[in-house]
This record gives C-alpha cells, structure tokens and sequence, in this order.
C-alpha cells in the first residue's frame, strides 16, 4: 500500500499563470489544460521556468492528440480547443501515478530512493537558476529563503533542472557506473539550455499550446516521428540511478522531457529542504533539428570540417542582439545562401519548426494571414565550462503575419532592405566613433574599441524602434514603410553624430597626420555626411513630405 503522502501535480495547483482577465493564479495540470481558452499564458518566476513548464505541456499535448497524426486532425482541435483540454485531461488520467511527485516507487521527474554513498543531499541553490554561484546577494532569496520552498514551487524548478540545469560535476549516486571518486563528471546542461528556444504564441493558452504542437509530417525539416516510439519518462519504466550516455531523442516529446539529470527531492509536509541532484541522459545538439521544432539552427564550417558531414548547430541567442537582428533565421525567403565546392548549395541557416508550421497553416488558410503574430524566444547564456548561470535571454518579436506568407514577396524585401540599410548606417556611425579617436591620435586598440562603442549605442536606440516598425507593417503602403523607417535610421544616426562630437576632446579638432592622412573633427563629419547621404539617398516621397511640411 503506497504512503498517505502525495503531492500529485494533476490535481495540486502549481503552475503560475496569468488569466485573461490579467489576474494571477496557480493551476493544477488538469485545470491548465480544462481553462487554457481563459489563461493568457504562463508566468512563473523566470521566463526559461514558463519555457520550461510550456514545453511539458507540449509533450502532453502530442501524446493525448496522437501526434497529431496530420492536418485536419489538428484543424478539429483549433476549431474546438475544448477538445484539447477533454483529451489532455483523459490522458493524464490514465497515468496519474506518474504525476506524483511523492510518490515513493515513481516520483515524477525523480529516481526513488536515489543517493550518494555518502548519504550528503544538495541544498535548494542546486535547484533555483536565479541564485547565482557565489553571488547570492544578485538574489532576493537570501537566508530563510533557501532554507525550505513549497512542493509546488519546487514542481515548478525541477521542471527547469531537466530543461537548463548547467553543466558541471554532480554527485555520484550508488549504482551509476560512471561514477569516479564518488562523483560524475559533466555531460552538459540540460537539453533545453543547449538550443536556443522560439515559441510562437497565441491569444491563450490553447492557442499557444496547439500552435506549438507541430504536425511532424507536415514539415521537410522534421522527421516523421513514429507516435509509439516518442515517449515521455511517464509512459516508461522508471529511470533507475545511471544515467545514459547513448540514448537519443528521436522527436518533440523526448526533446521536451529529456531527462539531463537524476533528482530525487527531500522534504516534509511543510515543504522541501533539499535535493539529490546528479547527472543523466546526455544528449548532444548536432543535426537535432530533425527531431527538435523550437529551435533555429546554423551551419557549422568546424563542426561540418570534425565530422565530414553537413553540420548544424542551434542556433542560440546572443544576449547583446536584440532578437529582430536574428529574423533571418526565422523567415525561409531572408536565409543567405551557401554553397560548398563537393557538396552543393544549401541554406545557411534552417528555422524552427513551431514558424515552419505556421507558414504550413497560413498556406492552409487555417489562420489569418493578417495582424502579427508574437514570437517568444528564451534562452540561458552559461559561464565558464557551462558550469554557472551567466544571463538569461527573453525577447518577443511581433512579425506581421503576412511576413510568413509565400506569396508575400514585397513585404520580404521591404524587411530585408530595412535591415540591409539598418547595417550600412551603423557601418556609418562606426567609422565615425572610430575616425574621432584617429584625430585625437588614439592608436588601434583605442580606434577599434571606439568603433564598437559606437555601433553598440546606436543598436541600443534602433534596437527599441525596429520591432515597432516591423509591427506596424501590416496594411501599410510597403513605399511609405521603407521611407519611414530610412528616415527613423537618418534622424538617429545624425543623434549619434552629435552625441560623439559633444565627447570629442579638443585634441580631435586640432587633429593629426599631414595630406591625404591627415584627419580631424571637421573631416571626420564630412565623411560621415557624404557616407550617410550614400547610405540612405532622399527617395522622391520623402523629397514630397519635405517639401510639404516647408
């Protein structure tokens, strides 16, 4: 007979979200997929834990959708979100042992009656991700605060340990073969954390959640998956205390549940005090783009070179690029081309899965090829060996649906033309950071660096303008949406200028160098003048608004 003791996630509310009315709750399994139509979506403490907590939503949304199997089967479920939520839940049922995360013989996302020889458990900083290593004064949970946390916060954390856990040595539990000295050594951070995540979203949850559950055989860049075969670890024996260094994911559902790591939490009725927290599955990101959709992803030159195959990596978000800057690895028609002697021509970059079924659904014509369409893009940045949180990323870029249509060529190479100019100005402002230290007499470290302070500054103001530009897209004469954004990038660049020439020392106006190499403030302006005026010549419409507003 099982022990009183029971904190099934099925039933227990544990999942932070927002309602649509915008007030905040906690809601059980059951209930996030009974009300999804009324929740506006996920909000816990950190964006990768609403990831984190989405994709297990995913993973249950396949398996009690059977796939889907194809199209029309999805189509039924948009028509009805309902259905979703009377499925999922009939599902969930059926494996509700599994869903207890106390359960003594097959606690959820744990190894019963996992240990390390020496019988020491891990404090709770193991298992929250924004209490960084050595810097727990960067957090608001300081002393007492780490002591204990409720089941249901800790449901919520063990979730993100699976999904972006750093890497790093971890205790040795008895009966893991590769454990050395009492320890194992590290097989990276969780899976998750090793890609770059990109979720498309939707009015509520529902929306969010079906727009997520990709039809595989509907896409050339995903495998087909055999429905059977793609299991999460509830539909599996229990995991014992060795980890694997062989398995592979083989679709979505593995993806989003991978077991990176074996757990085991310690605690009481009041709540829990401790964990056991040691390593798992490994699972590697070359070419995983076949069975993973939430992630874009770049050809590698090293990679293809170490494995004489075509190689992509995920492509991971970078902390000092606001997400617009990376659309061309979201929007099929923006993808540069490569081509390799031997081995033919391909694209540089393949885009997720969760954008290439949208496009399949706006071919469809199973949903609008207006207004805009938020994309969610989440990932952890890690530190020295993987080993510690360093940043955390979250942006939300609102594309204009019709920038995903085929047939939509001129809304693609106004976007395209917008950031080609957005570059060449910046190009503009460079040089000129630059030129300013060459008057002063900087050397080249000095001139360099200038340089890059100068692009960074400019990014930092386009950076807020360009999704707002790139939103308001729909509907809008594409000819007066190129002027407009060509003038947005004019008036900020001449803001730049002037905000470098108030720094320049006087040195820079007196200038350095003789003839043809000789340079100094009023030069420096000049070239930038001409540069600018090549970068961004007055099309004949702002040449009419111009001389309207005179």
């Amino acid at each position: 007979m099982k022990m009183t003791q029971s904190f099934n996630l099925l039933d227990e509310p544990w999942i932070r979200v927002t309602w649509l009315d915008g007030e905040p709750g906690e809601v059980s399994l059951l209930t996030a997929f009974r009300d999804a139509v009324r929740i506006s979506g996920i909000h816990g403490e950190i964006a990768s834990q609403d990831m984190a907590l989405l994709r297990l939503l995913l993973a249950i949304a396949h398996r009690a959708t059977g796939g889907p199997e194809d199209l029309d089967d999805w189509r039924a479920y948009w028509a009805n979100p309902e259905k979703l939520g009377a499925d999922a839940g009939g599902y969930l049922e059926r494996y509700r042992d599994r869903f207890d995360l106390r359960d003594p013989e097959a606690p959820f996302f744990q190894v019963a009656g996992i240990h390390a020889k020496s019988g020491k458990i891990s404090d709770l900083e193991s298992l929250i991700a924004d209490v960084p290593n050595g810097e727990p004064f960067f957090t608001t949970r300081i002393g007492p605060g780490l002591d204990r946390m409720g089941w249901a916060e800790a449901a919520r954390w063990l979730v993100h340990v699976h999904a972006f856990d750093p890497s790093g040595i971890r205790s040795g539990a008895v009966g893991d073969p590769r454990v050395k000295g009492g320890k194992v050594y590290p097989i990276g951070p969780g899976w998750t954390g090793q890609i770059g995540v990109v979720a498309v979203e939707g009015r509520n949850l529902a929306e969010t959640i079906l727009l997520n559950t990709v039809v595989t055989e509907s896409l050339a860049d995903l495998a087909e998956v055999e429905h059977e075969a793609d299991l999460p670890p509830w539909e599996k024996k229990p995991d014992g205390p060795a980890g694997s260094m062989d398995l592979e994911p083989i679709g979505p559902v593995s993806c989003y549940t991978w077991q990176t790591r074996r757990a085991l939490l310690h605690g009481d009725e009041k709540g829990v005090t401790g964990l056991f927290l040691g390593n798992g599955d490994k699972a590697t990101p070359r070419n995983r783009y076949l069975v993973e959709p939430m992630s874009a992803w770049r050809y590698s030159e090293p990679q293809t070179k170490k494995f004489k195959e075509i190689v992509f990596m995920p492509r991971k978000h970078d902390k000092d690029r606001a997400m617009w800057r990376g659309l061309s690895s979201l929007i099929p028609q923006l993808i540069p081309k490569l081509k390799i002697k031997g081995k033919g021509e391909f694209t540089r970059y393949r885009i997720p899965g969760v954008i290439s079924f949208y496009e399949k659904l706006l071919a469809q014509e199973i949903v609008s090829h207006r207004g805009v369409i938020p994309v969610h893009a989440v990932g952890i940045e890690y530190g020295a060996q993987e080993a510690v949180v360093s940043e955390h990323f979250d942006d939300v870029l609102n594309l204009p649906a019709g920038l995903l249509a085929p047939d939509n060529k001129r809304l693609v190479t106004l976007v395209r033309d917008a950031m080609e100019k957005t570059e060449e100005v910046a190009k503009v402002v460079r040089q000129l950071g630059g030129d300013l230290i060459r008057a002063r007499g900087g050397d080249p470290d000095d001139v360099s660096s200038a340089r890059e302070k100068a692009g960074v500054a400019f990014y930092l103001a386009i950076d807020e303008g360009f999704p707002r530009w790139l939103a308001s897209l729909d509907g809008i004469e594409p000819e007066a949406a190129r002027d407009d954004w060509r003038n947005r990038l004019r008036s900020e660049a001449r803001r730049q200028k002037e905000n470098l020439m108030d720094s320049a020392p006087p040195a820079a106006y007196a200038g350095r160098g003789e003839g043809r190499s000789r340079i100094d403030v009023g030069l420096a302006m000049k070239w930038f003048d001409t540069a600018l005026s090549r970068a961004l010549p007055i099309s004949i419409i702002s040449q009419q608004a111009k001389e309207k507003d005179q």
